[in-house]
């Protein structure tokens, strides 16, 4: 590569002929031909040799200076013009040199990629991961809770994350194309890699193009140039992605530094769960769940369950009661924020669920058909019996009803209602220690004693044409019969030309103190405790409770006599919010019904009882409530912004940026330590290989486009020792496949 010749030093003139340098005492003899004499002053010969500075020599191939001591050409630097060599631009040494190593590009390489890919990880191990309205995405004290820092920091690597690829590329690409498995096979296809076409859009559509019409004229790019473009469609995709993984979302921050906060609270507690007088709490939730409200909870609406429950609860907003409560809930009392900490509160189990045999039933399935039932003096029919395991089964007939008269004026309907409930637990006037959480002399039925409620409601309809003055048309609405009834109670003696449908619950509560965590949801370290006994009576059990909303009353008596002078049938419709049929201007209650109470319809009602007697029991079924007392020794979160998942799932981009990473570092590893020529492949180095070869780069060939330049096809695109057979060897573009090696010298 530059300079051929002897060298000759004279301090004051140099003189360059076609094959020497040799020295002249006059300055100003120039011949002006080949083969002759060029006087060279010695600002000159710097100028031509030494561009970056007196005292050096610059290497163009090896791209590092040349010490020369006092500004001189050392006598090392000696080449005739017998010597048969490719060298047109490199001035070094007959000796040669050793290929440089680019360290510093190489670890940049490696390290760069890597800590792009960490930090994303640590983002989505920390926030990402979790899905929306999770506990775990909520901001607290830690590493990367600076969320806007770290939302707004993906959205500015994402624009240099691309160009940081590409840097560290160019050194791999240098040295590859050293390599027999990687190096192109013509220059056409090198100074593609050279332009780094593989990282451009446009590259990609052209070969996209030209692979799609598959003409004789198409030239692929190579390899290398597929492998590094397919690495880098994968890394041009991910990173503008990485900002749509995320978002930004209101939630609470939990700092331990909270920790003997007092907190003003809603709900009752160890002294006033029990202050209450329990016909009253009843007739309260009895009114409340016939009206059909909704049975929620006050202020956060926050319950929580027990690590690893199958219940979800979304901690960053709101909640309902679960329909499904077989793992348990814990309700506490409600503050605005997260809490943390020891807290007394109601524990529950339920679940519901329709029956479609009566082999599914425990209780109903030894329902006694014969039973006579002895009316009163007054004309009044017991209410129910008992059975020989001390359960209890109640009967409701819709036709017993005197006053009021039911508004669903045309289903006929009969309710046989079952609880293992032992009748003695379940009819105690004063509501002590065997019906609520007060206990005396032993301790009350805990969370581990499920008790069974089930319910067959028998019904048939039957179409109306008026009511009273109103006129109905009757095809206009489809009147409904029981769809999913049971099979073996359908025509039952008791209950002529009905169908029944049936539902199965149990449930169990017990009330004490846990560690709560609002942060998760969930509770722990739950204990059992007894309620402060209450003269006149306490509240009823959870489980005790629920029977007495469906057969709305206060009190059951030890006769099981029930007030037949309610409207029970009706309850349930409005329980669940079911409509009646109306079909004039004014929307006039008709006071009839389009459907029978569906399977479905019983679950729903018999659920909604059990949620609203658990918000009366904790919260008196007010939901927005104006007192609070005082609770010490909690932490409670405070609002902070938190991140959250975005519209882009967060674990394809994770892929595509390992993908990109990965690739990226491999090559640096196993490419950018050895020795290479050059530490990027760029248009210079290209440029000095074709003055190497000037029997091959000629002007005409450069006359057609680029890829039309056919002549480029057949100029060789490794890079390799041109000089294979000498003790220093010569760097340049090779026809057969020779590698340089990288413990050899090269001039």
């Amino acid at each position: 590569m530059s300079g051929g010749g002897d060298y000759s030093y004279s301090p004051s003139v140099y003189s360059r002929s076609s094959t020497a340098y040799t020295r002249v005492d006059n300055p100003t003899s120039r011949p002006s031909s080949i083969g002759s004499t060029e006087t060279i002053r010695p600002n000159d010969y710097n100028e031509k040799v030494g561009q970056h500075g007196r005292g050096t020599m610059q290497t163009p191939l090896l791209d590092q200076a040349v010490p020369m001591a006092g500004g001189q050409i050392p006598h090392n630097y000696h080449r005739t013009d017998t010597d048969s060599s490719h060298r047109k631009t490199a001035d070094v040494p007959n000796f040669g040199l050793p290929l440089p190593r680019f360290i510093f590009r190489g670890i940049i390489s490696i390290l760069v990629p890597f800590a792009l890919v960490f930090y994303y990880y640590i983002t989505y191990l920390r926030w990402l991961r979790y899905p929306e309205g999770s506990s775990e995405s909520w901001q607290r004290t830690g590493y990367l809770d600076s969320v806007s820092i770290v939302n707004y920091s993906w959205f500015v690597l994402a624009t240099f994350a691309l160009n940081l690829g590409t840097y560290a590329t160019a050194g791999s690409v240098a040295a590859m194309v050293m390599r027999r498995p990687w190096a192109p096979a013509n220059l056409r296809r090198l100074i593609n890699l050279a332009g780094n076409t593989f990282q451009d859009p446009a590259g990609w559509l052209a070969a996209l193009f030209k692979i799609i019409q598959k003409r004789s004229s198409y030239r692929s790019n190579g390899l290398l140039w597929d492998v590094l473009a397919f690495f880098s469609i994968i890394g041009f995709a991910a990173w503008p992605l990485t900002g749509l993984t995320m978002q930004t979302a209101d939630g609470f921050s939990i700092s331990r530094h909270y920790k003997g906060q007092v907190a003003f609270v809603v709900g009752r507690n160890l002294t006033s769960i029990n202050g209450r007088d329990g016909v009253l709490a009843t007739q309260r939730a009895t009114e409340f769940w016939t009206s059909g409200f909704s049975p929620d909870m006050p202020v956060r609406k926050q319950f929580y369950i027990p690590p690893g429950s199958r219940t979800k609860v979304n901690v960053t907003t709101s909640n309902i009661l679960p329909d499904d409560a077989s793992d348990s809930i814990f309700l506490a009392p409600q503050v605005n924020g997260p809490l943390i900490g020891e807290v007394f509160g109601l524990a529950v189990r339920y679940n519901c669920s329709i029956v479609n045999s009566t082999s599914q039933f425990t209780i109903l399935n030894r329902r006694n058909q014969t039973v006579t039932l002895t009316p009163t003096s007054l004309g009044q029919l017991p209410g129910g019996y008992t059975l020989s395991d001390r359960s209890v089964i109640f009967l409701r007939n819709k036709t017993q009803n005197t006053n009021p008269v039911s508004f669903i004026s045309n289903v006929n309907a009969s309710l046989e209602l079952a609880t293992s409930i032992p009748l003695s637990n379940i009819t105690n006037p004063s509501d002590d220690e065997s019906i609520g959480y007060a206990a005396l002399l032993s301790p009350y039925p805990g969370l581990d004693t499920p008790v069974t409620l089930e319910a067959a409601l028998w019904q048939n309809i039957q179409p109306i044409d008026s009511y009273g003055s109103i006129g109905v048309v009757p095809s206009n609405f489809i009147f409904r019969d029981a769809e999913n009834d049971i099979p073996e109670l359908r025509n039952d003696p008791r209950y002529p030309n009905q169908k029944a449908v049936g539902v199965r619950c149990h449930a169990s509560s017990a009330i004490g103190t846990a560690i709560v965590n609002g942060v998760k949801g969930t509770y722990t370290n739950f204990t059992q405790r007894n309620a402060n006994i209450r003269n006149g009576g306490g509240i009823k059990r959870f489980e005790t409770g629920v029977p007495h909303l469906l057969l709305q009353t206060p009190y059951i008596p030890t006769d099981l006599r029930l007030n037949n002078d309610i409207d029970w049938f009706s309850a349930l419709y409005s329980s669940i919010e079911k409509s009646s049929l109306t079909n004039n201007a004014f929307g006039d209650f008709l006071g009839a019904a389009p459907s029978v109470l569906q399977a479905e319809d019983l679950r729903a009602a018999m659920l909604r009882a059990h949620k609203t007697w658990a918000v009366h029991i904790m919260y008196d079924g007010i939901t927005d409530p104006s007192y609070k007392w005082r609770l010490s020794n909690v932490t409670v979160g405070t609002e902070a912004m938190v991140l959250t998942r975005g519209v882009v799932p967060p674990e394809y981009v994770l892929a595509m940026l390992s993908v990109w990473a990965l690739s990226i570092m491999i090559l640096s590893l196993a490419y950018q330590f050895r020795r290479r020529w050059t530490e990027t492949l760029d248009g210079y180095t290209l440029f000095r290989f074709g003055v190497d070869r000037p029997e091959d780069v000629v002007p005409a060939m450069l006359a057609a486009e680029f890829d039309s330049a056919a002549t480029l096809e057949r100029l060789p695109g490794m890079v390799g020792d041109l000089e294979p057979s000498r003790a220093v060897g010569y760097i340049g573009l090779v026809r057969g496949p020779v590698q340089a090696k990288f413990n050899k010298r090269y001039g």
